[in-house]
C-alpha cells in the first residue's frame, strides 16, 4: 500500500444507472402541530447532493477519473439541477436524457440538525421506455467505440431502467457485448434472483448483507454461512466474483472458490447514506489500475470511513482518501499486512 499515490492513475469510465437527487430540508422544531400530534418544522435551509448512479460518477470524479454518465432524469426542476451539478463538476453528461413521463428520483429528508423526521420519495419504477434505453444504449456504443474506456460501473436501484422484464430490453444485449470487451464491468444492484442473470459474466456484483440474504434466500451468519451464500448467489447470478458491503463488519470478496474478509477501520458514524457507492467507485478505481482485491477492498474501507463521518450524501477526494491512508499506517500499520 505504501506509494499507492503514485500507482492510482487517472482512468476513463462509464456510469449507467438510477440518477437521483438527496434533498435535506432543515430547520429546528420547537411545538407540535395542534392539527395532529406532529412536530412542526420551521424550514430554514435546503441542501442537495447527486444521489445514485450520480455519487458513483461524483466519487469517481474526486478521485480524478474521467467520467460519462448514462441515465434519465425528469423534465423538472431537480433534473435540471443535477445535470447542471454534474457537469458543473466535470463529469460527461450526453448521455443524460430526460423524460415528461416521469420525475427525477428525488429523496427528500426533512430533519433538523440532530435527527431526521421523515423521508418522502418522488418517483416512478415503472420500466423505461424501449425508446430511451435504445438512444441510451447507441450512445454507450458510441462512446465505446470512440474512447478508452477502463471500466463501465452499473448503479441499479431497480428504478426501471435495468429493467429484465421485458427481454426486449436493448441494455441486456449490451451487456452481453461488453463483458467480453478489455474492461473491468462491475454493479451495485437491487435485484433479487434470477434477475440478477442480466449481470452474467460481470466481473463483481456488489449487494449489501440484506441484498445477499433476500437474493439467495437465507440468513447469512458472517462467521459460518457468509461463503455458502456467497456460492449460491454466483449460482443465481453467473457473475465472475461476488463483493459483499458488511457494514461495520468490512467487506468480503468471493471469487467462486476462495472467500476474503478485509475489516474496516474506526470511524465515528454520522450518516451511512452513500457510502456504498463510495466502495463501489474506489474499488472499481482500484482494480482498473491493476491492485489486488485485497488492497482495492482495503482502499473502499478507509473510503466509507471517511464518508459515514459527514452528514447525507458525499463524495470522496483523492487528497481525503490519500489523507486518511497516511493516518491508518501511522496507527494501524498492520492494517497493510496481508
Amino acid at each position: 500500500m505504501k506509494n499507492f499515490c503514485e500507482k492510482l492513475h487517472s482512468k476513463t469510465f462509464i456510469v449507467i444507472g438510477d440518477l437521483m437527487v438527496d434533498e435535506y430540508d432543515i430547520g429546528t422544531v420547537s411545538r407540535i402541530s395542534p392539527e395532529a400530534p406532529i412536530p412542526i418544522l420551521d424550514f430554514t435551509n435546503r441542501v442537495r447532493a447527486p444521489g445514485g448512479a450520480a455519487n458513483v460518477a461524483m466519487n469517481l470524479k474526486g478521485l480524478g477519473n474521467r467520467v460519462e454518465v448514462v441515465g434519465l432524469i425528469g423534465d423538472d426542476e431537480a433534473g435540471r439541477w443535477l445535470k447542471d451539478y454534474l457537469n458543473r463538476h466535470g463529469i460527461g453528461i450526453k448521455g443524460i436524457l430526460s423524460s415528461n413521463k416521469r420525475p427525477t428520483t428525488n429523496k427528500v429528508r426533512f430533519s433538523t440538525i440532530q435527527q431526521t423526521m421523515l423521508r418522502v420519495d418522488y418517483e416512478d419504477s415503472r420500466q423505461v421506455e424501449k425508446s430511451i434505453t435504445n438512444k441510451m444504449v447507441a450512445y454507450i456504443k458510441q462512446f465505446l467505440q470512440n474512447n478508452e474506456v477502463n471500466g463501465i460501473l452499473v448503479s441499479d436501484y431497480n428504478k426501471g431502467l435495468i429493467s429484465y422484464a421485458n427481454k426486449q430490453n436493448p441494455f441486456i444485449d449490451l451487456f452481453k457485448n461488453i463483458v467480453k470487451m478489455p474492461l473491468l464491468c462491475g454493479v451495485d444492484t437491487k435485484k433479487r434472483s434470477s434477475d440478477l442473470s442480466i449481470f452474467s459474466m460481470f466481473d463483481f456484483i456488489k449487494p449489501n448483507l440484506s441484498e445477499l440474504e433476500r437474493a439467495v434466500n437465507m440468513k447469512v451468519n458472517i462467521d459460518n454461512t457468509l461463503k455458502q451464500a456467497c456460492q449460491k448467489f454466483l449460482k443465481i447470478s453467473h457473475a465472475k466474483t461476488v463483493l459483499v458491503t458488511l457494514g461495520a463488519d468490512g467487506l468480503y470478496h468471493f471469487d467462486g472458490t476462495c472467500g476474503v474478509h478485509i475489516p474496516t477501520v474506526p470511524a465515528s458514524v454520522y450518516d451511512v447514506t452513500g457510502a456504498g457507492d463510495t466502495v463501489f467507485a474506489v474499488v472499481m478505481q482500484s482494480l482498473a489500475n491493476g491492485f489486488s482485491w485485497i488492497d482495492s477492498m482495503r482502499l473502499g474501507n478507509i473510503a466509507a470511513s471517511i464518508v459515514i463521518e459527514s452528514r447525507g450524501t458525499k463524495a470522496i477526494s483523492s487528497s481525503e482518501l490519500y489523507k486518511k491512508v497516511k493516518f491508518i499506517e501511522n496507527t494501524q500499520p498492520n492494517y497493510f499486512i496481508s
